[in-house]
């Protein structure tokens, strides 16, 4: 004999509208998803086609004021790429992303991966993950003010901490901050801020290995150093490359730390492309150069992470037949 279920659905499903949606009311969505693409159209999509249509046009700040500019095609981009100014700056971004960037993915794999592999009590990893972390959660402008002061020639604390450990005589000085100094100062600052950017990511990576690969490494009585090599860094290679990708990304468009310790000087030594599209953008109001001075900062980027993720999916692609 069968027996007829009773219904366990509540009231109000039973008396529930047919035109009436189940969950929300049709409007809902929308908004969720209109909102966000109204704010994604009104602070990136709208200033990058207007950024693209000045790029050709000669305005300037009399001109955007007056609304007279003139189209002058790929002028704006033939001042550009002939500046010297542009490509000295281009030298010194290439120095900071080899010394800055990369240092930072390297020490921040090693620092994550001494962490997970020596330190075995769990609370001695968060106490020293979250003092790592400090320097990365505060504001770039407030790191570049601190430093600026810590790197004072004649008042700062470094050169007065080295001359108490003898590395420096009483009477010797540091210019930090002079023309020869100014763009290393910059990348050992912007290192010792972002460096925890890259342990945390990789250090994620390796917490989440199964630890089942790493338990018959050990009865097979694989070394130490041949698991690092023959296991951990394959496996990390793809996290690592995101956290290449992020600094260099971030890297890229480096100017807070630049403004604030430095303003592009002595003698123009610490100035990179992005800082001089500020300078040409914001202070000089030459709205036409500073677009032409965007534009190919971002082509080059898009270029360089294009061939960079070509390169990792050839490697990764040449492991998995391996």
């Amino acid at each position: 004999m069968s027996l007829k279920a009773e219904s366990v659905s509540p009231d109000w499903f039973k008396h529930k509208r047919a035109d009436k949606n189940l969950i929300v009311n049709p409007v809902i969505p929308w908004l969720m998803i209109g909102f966000p693409v109204l704010i994604l159209i009104a602070i990136v999509i709208y200033p990058t086609i207007w950024m693209g249509y000045h790029a050709f046009q000669n305005t300037n700040m009399m001109k955007l004021f007056y609304q007279d500019w003139e189209y002058i095609g790929w002028q704006n981009f033939a001042t550009v790429l002939s500046d010297d100014r542009m490509w000295d700056s281009v030298g010194r971004l290439i120095q900071y992303l080899v010394f800055g960037a990369c240092l930072e993915v390297l020490l921040g794999t090693i620092l994550a991966l001494t962490l997970f592999e020596l330190v075995k009590s769990q609370l001695t990893r968060v106490v020293v993950l979250i003092l790592l972390v400090l320097p990365m959660m505060l504001p770039p402008s407030i790191v570049a003010t601190l430093w600026k002061f810590l790197l004072q020639a004649y008042n700062g604390a470094v050169n007065h901490l080295l001359i108490k450990i003898g590395i420096l005589g009483p009477m010797e000085r540091i210019e930090w901050l002079d023309a020869s100094l100014s763009l290393w100062s910059l990348t050992m600052v912007d290192v010792w801020q972002w460096t925890a950017l890259p342990l945390l990511i990789v250090y994620s990576g390796r917490v989440s290995l199964p630890p089942a690969i790493y338990e018959a490494a050990k009865v097979d009585g694989a070394s130490q150093f041949m698991v690092l090599r023959r296991l951990t860094l394959p496996l990390l290679k793809e996290i690592i490359a995101i956290a290449f990708i992020i600094r260099f990304m971030d890297a890229y468009k480096f100017v807070d730390k630049v403004y604030v310790m430095t303003s592009g000087g002595p003698a123009q030594s610490s100035e990179l492309p992005v800082f001089i599209a500020f300078q040409k953008g914001i202070r000089e109001v030459e709205i036409g150069e500073a677009a032409a001075y965007a534009w190919i900062i971002f082509a080059v980027a898009m270029v360089l992470i294009t061939l960079f993720l070509k390169y990792l999916k050839k490697v990764l692609k040449a492991q998995a037949f391996a």
